[in-house]
């Protein structure tokens, strides 16, 4: 199956578990792939006929914006949900969600969480 990428989304959010966390706005990275058949719009060059990428950082973004988990995987669940009941087209969703300013004492290029679901789970 054919699939829409965004990745690597650059979001502001307070998702954790330490009052830090919380408090202060902390960046994540989010990358999405999300299958779908592209046939029809490589076909007739309509938006209408896809899965519109920008529709999508705007509903990462928002979600974000909106979360108050404390948890990457509770954000990645509810943004997964939300994707596949925005687009009926949408058979399945990656989200990987990376922290690359986690709290942890050591040298790291990020740490994160991918999680795929589909229409059927």
């Amino acid at each position: 199956m054919d699939k829409v990428v965004l990745n690597r989304i650059e979001l502001q959010g307070k998702i954790g578990i330490l009052e830090e966390e919380k408090l202060e706005s902390q960046r994540y990275w989010v990358s999405l792939s999300i299958g779908t058949d592209l046939k029809g719009a490589g076909e007739s060059d309509r938006l209408e006929e896809t899965i519109d990428y920008a529709r999508v950082y705007e509903i990462a973004k928002t979600e974000m914006e909106q979360c108050d988990c404390d948890l990457i995987e509770g954000y990645a669940e509810g943004l997964a949900k939300r994707i596949l009941s925005t687009f009926e087209n949408a058979g399945w969703v990656t989200i990987e969600v990376l922290k690359p300013d986690a709290p942890i004492d050591g040298k790291f290029d990020s740490v994160g969480i991918q999680i795929t679901r589909s229409r059927n789970d």
